[in-house]
């Protein structure tokens, strides 16, 4: 007997137990080797064209400890390794597997089929850009606006009056957040052109310039590649670039089920 057929006999074996739910793959993809939550193993429950990715559990409720979102994060970067792979929520759980079928895999196959054709052949590239310090980006400011140049002369001299240094600090903040912007824009703009869809979220801490990820064709990964080193390039005086994966998509994909 295959260790897949044991983990599944397993789980048959206990088919009133709670599963905890990783992602969607296709039926017939290979079950990941790594350990799931709790230290649980991982099986699959077929339904039809699709498959979900489970561990059984020992109640209906995991907590968000380190090593648990690890565990979850791994099944599903070693799933995505061999194919396509729908990233559910950390925490989805449902009743037993029964219910997983009838409440979910069954009535949401067809939706679920379609979302794995979508995604085939996709990887998120997840990126987080910042600037070194505040120093360099404040020099740039300065010596890009007259303005705020003259204040922070007559600062440095003592000559500088209560509502100019209130002036100063309103401009620089101004001055800063608009070159952020700027310099967010164009790194997203530069990229997107070798991804497919992008998904932008606000920049993290004072420094953060771009907390983005871009759904990118495995075919494009070369090009993406070589935009994000260019673009890294042309602003390695001012900004950290910060590059993880292919991923499985999970910045694109909503799927609610479960608990």
């Amino acid at each position: 007997m295959s260790a897949i057929e044991e983990q599944q006999l397993e789980r048959r074996g206990r088919a009133d137990a709670p599963v905890y739910v990783y992602g969607i793959v296709r039926a017939g993809a290979g079950v990941p080797r790594v350990p799931g939550v709790l230290g649980s193993s991982v099986a699959v429950v077929p339904e039809r064209q699709v498959a979900a990715l489970v561990s059984v559990v020992a109640d209906e409720r995991v907590r968000a400890k380190r090593r648990d979102l690890l565990a979850h994060s791994d099944v599903l970067q070693e799933a995505h390794g061999g194919g396509v792979v729908l990233p559910l929520r950390f925490g989805t759980l449902f009743p037993s597997e029964e219910e997983l079928r009838a409440g979910f895999l069954g009535p949401r196959h067809d939706e679920l089929r379609s979302l794995l054709d979508r995604f085939e052949g996709l990887g998120e590239m997840r990126l987080r850009a910042s600037y070194h310090d505040e120093q360099s980006v404040l020099g740039e400011i300065v010596a890009e606006d007259q303005q705020v140049a003259r204040l922070r002369e007559a600062t440095r001299t003592g000559a500088a009056s209560h509502a100019q240094l209130v002036r100063l600090g309103e401009l620089v903040a101004a001055r800063l957040e608009a070159r952020r912007a700027a310099d967010g824009d164009e790194i997203v703009r530069r990229l997107s052109e070798g991804a497919v869809d992008v998904n932008v979220d606000a920049p993290e801490g004072d420094l953060g310039v771009v907390k983005a990820s871009f759904l990118v064709r495995e075919q494009d990964r070369r090009r993406f590649d070589e935009l994000l080193e260019a673009t890294a390039l042309r602003l390695r005086h001012l900004v950290d670039f910060t590059c993880t994966g292919p991923l499985p998509p999970h910045s694109f994909v909503a799927i609610a089920g479960g608990r």
